[in-house]
């Protein structure tokens, strides 16, 4: 399972989608699913790199009486098609069983990673302009967009991440509190020491560099070869020996593995640390708009995008040519 995530496409905020549910457990049912395969079709039509769907409780017999209504936990998705059967635990689909609901939501799409909310707070609170009496039942069965003032709201919620089943279980270091807002967010690089230093080699230039990942990206993520397309993965940061620094990075392989980061590109060097710190930082804020974050320094996205990006970041430290005017003296 990858560290950090999905961030919005390019040019908007991140969007939430809203479901009911008559709860929500996903260390059993790793999908989302659908009894209309049209309305499966509609998600998969509209989804955009980054969406989240909130799901909340109900008002259902089905439901427990303290969950219904109350917002339940966030799904990150994958928007290809599969079905319960295959996302489903041995306790899932027995309890489907025995309800007499085998017919229902067996159109899915696999969910890769899960939160569940840790405060209680009604969906008429987070979404009074989409949640509507008369909204409710579509919204059930088939799912719709909040405006971007509830997804904002929605976003903020404390959640904890929780497991999905058909992923890798999570680690004590990944079931920490959070938000949505904090999980999708890009690390900031590291703010440079100062003071007494044990060799003067550290304080001198620093460049912005750029890896590319080589090997199978969806196998990297654990994603459908089809949502990850031909997108690559790259991290970014800052050094005062960027070739050292790719090694470091690749002595977390096996000698014998085929993946390898390899050296994307590096600027001019910088005046100091804190300047390439801030080259840094500042890509790392472009990307979060025009890529998807992975987490910390890491970004799936076009090369194009990737590229043009990395570019504008180290042109500060670029060798500049500037124009003159014609002299007028003879």
């Amino acid at each position: 399972m990858t560290d950090e995530i999905v961030p919005p496409s390019a040019g908007g905020p991140r969007r939430v989608w809203l479901k009911a549910f008559w709860g929500f457990n996903p260390g059993e049912d790793g999908y989302l699913g659908f009894t209309r395969e049209s309305d499966r079709g509609r998600l998969i039509d509209e989804w955009r790199p980054g969406d989240l769907i909130l799901i909340y409780g109900a008002a259902s017999p089905n439901t427990k009486d303290q969950d219904r209504r109350q917002a339940l936990g966030f799904l990150e998705i994958d928007p290809v098609p599969t079905t319960d059967a295959d996302r489903s635990s041995a306790a899932g689909m027995a309890r489907k069983r025995d309800m007499g609901w085998l017919d229902r939501w067996k159109h899915a799409v696999p969910v890769r990673r899960a939160w569940k909310v840790t405060r209680r707070i009604e969906v008429k609170h987070l979404a009074p302009d989409t949640y509507t009496h008369s909204r409710a039942r579509n919204i059930a069965s088939r799912g719709e967009l909040l405006a971007d003032h509830e997804a904002e709201a929605a976003l903020c919620l404390p959640v904890v991440p929780v497991n999905v089943f058909g992923e890798p279980p999570l680690t004590d270091v990944e079931s920490a509190e959070t938000t949505m807002t904090a999980a999708f967010s890009p690390s900031r690089g590291f703010t440079p020491s100062h003071g007494e230093r044990r060799s003067n080699y550290e304080d001198g230039d620093a460049f912005l560099y750029m890896l590319t990942y080589q090997g199978c990206v969806a196998t990297l993520l654990g994603r459908d070869k089809g949502a990850v397309g031909q997108r690559i993965v790259a991290k970014i940061g800052y050094s005062n020996d960027p070739a050292r620094r790719i090694e470091e990075v690749n002595s977390g392989f096996p000698p014998a593995a085929k993946c390898r980061w390899k050296a994307g590109f590096q600027s001019k060097a910088f005046p100091s640390a804190e300047a390439a710190k801030a080259a840094e930082d500042g890509l790392k804020g472009d990307l979060k708009s025009r890529a998807e974050s992975l987490g910390g320094e890491f970004f799936l996205g076009d090369e194009t995008v990737l590229n043009s990006a990395f570019f504008a970041a180290a042109a500060p430290a670029a060798f500049r040519v500037i124009a003159t005017t014609k002299s007028t003296r003879r």
